[in-house]
């Protein structure tokens, strides 16, 4: 009875005084519509001056001479993993701009990421380059997480190193490994 009498208040409060309760009053209620015109032109207003969007952070300046991020093993067998995903298939597995894709590109082909001018930028001008694209490399900021960015560029500095190694400045274990590996 008191479940009745409960449905019959809840029900009656929606009631326009008709034999059945009017659903669509909040179809016909006044309102703003997206797009639609007011007294200042528009419903939809931009944003004032100097705000920022709620998920929004700020990209590293190009200038920025260090990663800043702790370089660790697990944060380079992740740069490691993205660049083979993302990066490799154009600028070759070491790095090297060798790579299927890269002989059939016939206007240019991806530079070797070991050439003294790449080996030269600062880790900031690198991001940008992996968030806005450079010349005919398009923005990889859809395919590389921001937090994997930097990861990537560890590992692309890790490759410059062990491209430009020199045999006899290795420790004296790595050094002895290393030639065995030597043809």
């Amino acid at each position: 009875m008191r479940l009745a009498i409960a449905v019959a208040m809840c029900c009656g409060g929606c009631d326009n005084g008709g034999a059945t309760p009017d659903w669509s009053r909040m179809i016909d209620q006044p309102k703003l519509l997206p797009y639609g015109e007011t007294a200042d032109g528009y419903t939809m207003q931009s944003p004032p001056d100097g705000t920022v969007a709620r998920d929004w952070t700020a990209e590293p300046a190009p200038d920025l001479a260090e990663i800043p991020v702790p370089i660790t093993r697990e944060l380079l067998d992740r740069g490691r993993a993205r660049f083979a995903v993302v990066c490799a298939a154009c600028h070759g597995i070491a790095g090297d701009g060798d790579s299927a894709v890269a002989r059939s590109m016939q206007r240019r082909r991806p530079p070797s990421l070991h050439e003294p001018r790449i080996i030269a930028l600062r880790p900031g001008f690198m991001y940008r380059v992996v968030v806005a694209g450079y010349g005919l490399m398009p923005s990889l900021a859809s395919l590389v997480a921001r937090d994997d960015r930097w990861a990537v560029i560890a590992y692309v500095r890790t490759l410059e190193l062990a491209w430009t190694a020199k045999l006899d400045t290795l420790p004296a274990d790595v050094r002895t490994d290393a030639q065995r590996s030597l043809p």
